[in-house]
């Protein structure tokens, strides 16, 4: 990092530093200054060499060493530099030349800060000077894009945030700052875990958090008056596993005395009794659930009777800051805790029932969309009782300072509600902490209904003390801003049934509607609708009994689903899955219709309402199956179990499908049930949709609904009793008839009823060809050919032969055009065994038998292509094995042996050559035997050279080689492992090995081992086992 700034600060230039008071601060790596100049703090950016660390020499110790690119030194690059521009990131108000000022960098840039190269890097700094203190982030970035300048440097720029909750004053002058970061963790702790010591000049050190430094959290006495005591400096302290979490500082003084100070973390007390009382100075005694607050965070009786000082702006500010603050929601980002700054909270369901809180530090650097890191239990930290109270009492204190500050309410209600889940009323929130939200958001509905509908204040609102006073958002769109804070409110609290109820009311409420939707924030019918379908899916998807049953009981769910029929189906089918993927994947309890009530419940519910508007027309969709309007009650039904039996999404038909009949399906008859309602529901929409003077012919809407009934009938994945459903049809569906009696194996009915009655070959061929699609499939997932005893297209030629006993001819030839469009499917020796014995060939010939016999010829012709192409394979991929089953045994250092761990070698032996103690083969090879000593192991060798073909002549290989030590004079050396080979071919050599366990303590004498030689002799191309012993 390289900086030149010759005339780049204003007159009359950087202070002075006081003492240890720090008046300029290296910041984001080093990158930035931050600088004093009088009342004011300038950041002074700086240049960056890309090139240093990337393998060049670098600049050490203020030498001329060259730089990575080229020659040029660090004078000529220096001075090549372009002068910088400080940037003015702070003033403050006080201008005192007497007490030191101070810049003081409290968290560094994250994880992997040191890393200067990179695009850009933050800091958290703190300044002061006299009373006054502010923490504000300083942003650094390399101008990369523009090019650098000489010598590979890159200038950088520095941009700085507004003060973090503006700017606080301390009682008296500021001395000393300190950084005090959790123990065992540096300057790149997140600023959650980071505290600020100040010594001021009445000998008092205020422990505060950098994100609300307007709040003290403790002061501790160390110097005495008149205090001479000047300097804080940290005092670095190792983690230990289960330490209490303390920091160190000391604080010295002029007359050679010091302190050492110890600080630890806040407390749950601690924090009870803060928030108490800094409500208190908010509020008053009695302007906010004083004894639920203190009942649900534990408060001691001591803050809980606290009277504080008459309730001002600068009070509602501090709390304002200190929630923000606590629940992550201050302008620098991050989430909150006990420690007053950047916590993500993450609350959710345990195994008991309960809810359970978990947060996250986010000391991650990656971008906002990135997924958070891992969470850790905070069960010492903001538990679900205090996040709920701190949120209602932030809605409550931003209500109170007006219209600017209803987005902050808003968005701190609806990030608790979305920590928190949907909340049950069996979860671990207590019921003080359920009462403050519940009292919070009830006063807020009743001011947002005096502000919306006349602007006056509720009468019901309780009188605050003389003198108070209380500021109003006056506009309507802040109004309905509080209105959803109060809603998303009375979610966090479990009061779900008093949400829904609240916001029904407001919606048929004339005065209510009339008074938002004429402001620029008011809410629309839309928004009103969209709102009530995310409540109700959030507790529909809880699996909750209590929470779904409010769901089906609510009147809200009816009016929903007769005002917006398509928000309010998607309450109900939202989460069911949308493709086959996610059918694929979803686990037996997950299952949309595996609840033994609730599905007919809610067929019951949408049946029995009635959307607006008539009937309109039905509209195509992909697979040419008409889409229902949802102008009744019986559409919404269909579209309901249409997605929860998966017709309609993809679901993929189970293996089984066509072994269950009429509906024996393991859960006990559950999902029949729902398939026989929605085959009757479809049935019942085909006759009702028939007009009666039309002569039978079927509306749009009555085709869409016969379409989705043959889809269904049809469908390999239906459960339908087909018997139950048989009985019930009109003797005019005829196709459907065909369907059921197909689902119930009577297949040569289904044909007669599709070629006899209907006239249609086409349509009974499509019968036939799904049966064959189904009879693949089934064998594909079986890993076996399909059965060619069931061939699907020898009913179709029986029914065709039998269909005109008067003119058998007719019969024949259709039977002819049957074989001659299916004949690359159809079982061609028994449909020719079911023609006529008195057929002419000549008929036979051109249109079936010809054709068939050259396709089956082609056919054998592929087939030993392919075939000869797969043995030539194998045998390369089999000699490509062998070769490297050679090379992998060639030495010592093969991996096998490797595995074993056998230590360092000692010594090898020379090669010898092994000689049979009996009559050799003429397939015997040469064998070469080589000994290995370990410190635990003799490793022996036995290098085996096959001998070559002879000229003309195929010659022999050797399978199942082994070397297997038989026997041992002494017990010292036992036989330990045996590393065989598969194949030698013919003129290649292999080796085999022999590990033997070795204890030379043991060893009396000399060690005599008996060894075999094993293999078989197969011929070079021989595959199966078998061949000569040897």
């Amino acid at each position: 990092v390289y900086v030149r700034s010759d005339r780049s600060l204003p007159h009359p230039g950087a202070r002075r530093a006081s003492g240890t008071g720090g008046a300029m601060a290296l910041c984001c790596g080093g990158r930035a200054a931050v600088v004093a100049v009088s009342n004011s703090f300038y950041a002074v950016p700086a240049h960056l060499d890309m090139n240093a660390g990337a393998g060049g020499s670098s600049v050490s110790g203020g030498g001329e060493s060259g730089f990575a690119t080229g020659g040029t030194s660090l004078a000529e690059a220096a001075g090549g530099l372009p002068e910088v521009k400080a940037t003015r990131i702070l003033t403050f108000a006080q201008s005192s030349q007497v007490h030191p000022v101070i810049a003081l960098e409290v968290r560094g840039a994250g994880p992997g800060g040191g890393d200067v190269a990179r695009q850009k890097l933050t800091s958290l700094v703190l300044l002061a000077s006299g009373r006054e203190c502010a923490t504000l982030d300083l942003t650094s970035t390399a101008e990369t894009r523009g090019g650098g300048a000489a010598g590979g440097l890159v200038p950088t720029s520095v941009s700085a945030t507004s003060p973090r909750h503006g700017t606080a004053t301390l009682p008296s002058p500021i001395l000393a700052a300190s950084s005090l970061p959790p123990p065992g963790e540096g300057g790149d702790a997140p600023s959650s875990k980071t505290l600020v010591a100040l010594l001021t000049a009445d000998g008092l050190v205020h422990v505060r958090s950098p994100t609300c430094v307007a709040v003290p959290l403790s002061s501790v006495e160390v110097g005495t008056r008149p205090n001479d005591y000047f300097t804080l400096v940290p005092l670095g302290r190792p983690s230990s596993p289960g330490g209490d979490g303390a920091r160190t500082v000391v604080a010295a003084s002029y007359g050679g005395e010091a302190r050492l100070v110890s600080v630890r973390p806040d407390g749950p007390q601690d924090f009870a009794d803060r928030l108490l009382k800094l409500s208190i100075d908010c509020f008053g005694s009695n302007g906010f659930p004083r004894l639920e607050l203190a009942e649900a965070t534990g408060a001691t009786f001591s803050a809980t009777s606290y009277v504080g000082p008459e309730p001002t702006g600068h009070g509602r500010a501090l709390l304002r800051q200190y929630l923000e603050s606590v629940l992550g929601l201050d302008d620098g980002g991050g989430g909150g805790g006990r420690g007053h700054a950047e916590l993500q909270l993450v609350v959710s369901d345990d195994d008991g029932g309960g809810t359970e809180v978990a947060v996250d530090d986010g000391a991650g650097d990656g971008d906002a969309g990135s997924p958070p890191p891992s969470s850790h239990s905070a069960s010492s930290d903001l538990g679900p009782d205090e996040l709920l109270t701190c949120t209602a009492l932030l809605c409550l204190v931003c209500f109170q300072l007006g219209p600017a500050a209803s987005l902050a309410a808003c968005r701190a209600a609806r990030s608790c509600a979305s920590a928190m889940g949907t909340v049950r009323p069996a979860g671990n929130v207590s019921r003080a902490a359920m009462a403050v939200c519940s009292l919070v958001a009830d006063r807020l509905l009743k001011e947002v209904d005096a502000l919306v509908r006349g602007g006056r204040r509720g009468p019901t609102q309780q009188q605050q003390p003389r003198g108070q006073a209380q500021a109003r958002p006056r506009s309507a769109a802040a109004g309905m801003e509080y209105f959803e804070s109060s809603l998303w409110l009375l979610r966090c609290c479990g009061c779900h049934e008093r949400a829904l109820s609240v916001l029904q009311e407001r919606m048929s409420s004339p005065s209510f509607r009339n008074a938002s939707s004429g402001s620029s924030g008011g809410w629309s019918q839309i928004k009103f609708d969209s709102y009530l379908t995310t409540h109700l899916s959030e507790l529909w998807s809880s699996r909750d009994d209590r929470c779904m049953g409010l769901v089906l009981t609510s009147p809200a769910t009816a009016e929903l689903l007769a005002r917006n029929p398509t928000l309010g189906l998607g309450v109900f089918v939202s989460t069911h899955p949308r493709n086959g993927d996610e059918w694929s994947s979803l686990r037996p309890g997950d299952d949309p219709l595996s609840h033994p009530t609730w599905p007919a419940r809610v067929v019951d519910l949408l049946k029995s309402v009635t959307p607006p508007g008539g009937d309109g027309p039905a509209s195509p969709v992909r697979g040419g199956v008409a889409s229902l309007p949802l102008t009744s009650g019986r559409a919404l039904a269909v579209a309901y179990l249409e997605s929860a039996t998966g017709i309609s999404t993809g679901r993929p038909a189970d293996a089984a499908a066509d072994l269950v009949r009429d509906g024996e399906t393991p859960d006990g008859g559950r999902a029949a049930d729902m398939h026989d309602e929605l085959s009757y529901l479809l049935l019942e929409g085909v006759v009702a949709e028939r007009g009666d003077g039309d002569g039978g012919t079927d509306t749009p809407a009555g085709a869409a609904y016969r379409d989705k009934l043959r889809r269904l009938l049809a469908w390999p994945g239906s459960r339908i009793r087909s018997e139950r459903l048989l009985s019930s049809l009109p003797p005019s569906f005829l196709r459907e008839h065909a369907l059921l009696l197909g689902r119930l194996g009577r297949h040569e009915h289904a044909l007669g009823i599709l070629y006899s009655r209907l006239g249609s070959l086409d349509l009974a061929l499509e019968y036939c060809d799904v049966r064959r699609e189904r009879q693949l499939a089934g064998a594909d997932a079986a890993g076996g050919p399909a059965s060619s005893t069931d061939c699907p297209y020898l009913p179709l030629i029986k029914v065709v032969l039998s269909s005109d006993p008067d003119d058998p001819d007719r019969g024949a030839a259709a039977a002819v055009r049957v074989l001659a469009l299916r004949r690359g499917s159809v079982d061609k020796v028994a449909a020719l065994k079911m023609l006529p014995g008195d057929l002419p060939v000549s008929s036979l010939a051109r249109p079936f038998l010809i054709p068939a016999v050259v396709e089956d010829e082609s056919r054998a012709r592929r087939l030993m292509v392919a075939s000869s192409l797969l043995r030539s394979r194998h045998a390369r991929l089999r000699k490509e094995l062998v070769e490297a089953q050679l090379t992998s045994q060639a030495d010592v250092r093969s991996p096998a042996l490797a595995r074993l761990g056998l230590g360092e070698l000692i010594r090898a032996s020379r090669g010898t050559r092994a000689r049979p103690v009996h009559a050799t083969s003429p397939w015997f090879p040469d064998v070469l035997l080589t000994r290995y000593h370990f410190r635990r192991s003799l490793v022996i060798q036995a290098q085996v050279a096959n001998a070559p073909a002879p000229v003309g002549r195929a010659g022999a290989a050797l399978a199942d080689v082994a070397f297997v030590v038989a026997e041992s004079s002494d017990e010292a050396i036992v036989p330990r492992l045996e590393l065989p080979l598969g194949r030698i071919p013919p003129g290649s050599t292999g080796s085999v090995w022999c590990v033997l366990a070795a204890s030379p303590g043991r060893l009396d004498g000399s060690a005599f081992l008996t060894s075999e030689l094993r293999f078989t002799v197969r011929d070079d191309g021989e595959d199966e086992a078998g061949g000569l012993g040897g």
